[in-house]
C-alpha cells in the first residue's frame, strides 16, 4: 500500500511543479504555452503512474514466478518510451502545441520524479544506518 501512496505523492509534486512552470510560461509566452505546459507535465505524471503500476505488477510476478519481474519492468520501459513518442507526436503534430513549454514542463516534472526517488532512497539508507548518498 505504501507504494501506491508514494506514487501519488510524486504525481502530486509533479502537478505542483507543472503549475509553476505553466505560470511562468503564461507570463512569458501566453495562454498557448499554458496548454503545452500542462500537456508536458501531464505526460510526466502519466509516466510516474505507469512506473508505479509496473512496480506493483513486477512485485506480484516475482511472488508467482521468481525471475519474471525483470521482464515486466523491461516491458514497462518500452511501454513508457512508446507512449512518450506518441504523446509528443500528438501534442506537437496533431494538436500544434508549443514545443518549448511542453518540453520544459515535461523535463521539470521528470526532475521532480528523479529527485523524489533519490531522496526516498537516501532516507531509506539513513534509517538503516548506512551513509547518506550511497
Amino acid at each position: 500500500m505504501s507504494g501506491i501512496n508514494t506514487t501519488w505523492k510524486v504525481v502530486l509534486l509533479q502537478a505542483v511543479v507543472t503549475c509553476v512552470v505553466a505560470a511562468f510560461c503564461f507570463n512569458s509566452m501566453g495562454i498557448d504555452a499554458v496548454q503545452a505546459s500542462w500537456f508536458g507535465g501531464g505526460l510526466a505524471m502519466l509516466h510516474a503512474w505507469m512506473l508505479g503500476r509496473r512496480v506493483r505488477l513486477a512485485t506480484e510476478a516475482a511472488k508467482a514466478q521468481p525471475g519474471s519481474e525483470t521482464t515486466v519492468m523491461y516491458l514497462g520501459a518500452i511501454e513508457r518510451f512508446v507512449v512518450t513518442l506518441l504523446a509528443f507526436g500528438l501534442g506537437m503534430g496533431l494538436l500544434k502545441l508549443m514545443p518549448v513549454p511542453m518540453l520544459i514542463a515535461f523535463a521539470a516534472a521528470q526532475v521532480v520524479f528523479f529527485m523524489s526517488r533519490n531522496m526516498s532512497s537516501i532516507r531509506s539508507n539513513s534509517a538503516h544506518g548506512e551513509p547518506k548518498g550511497g
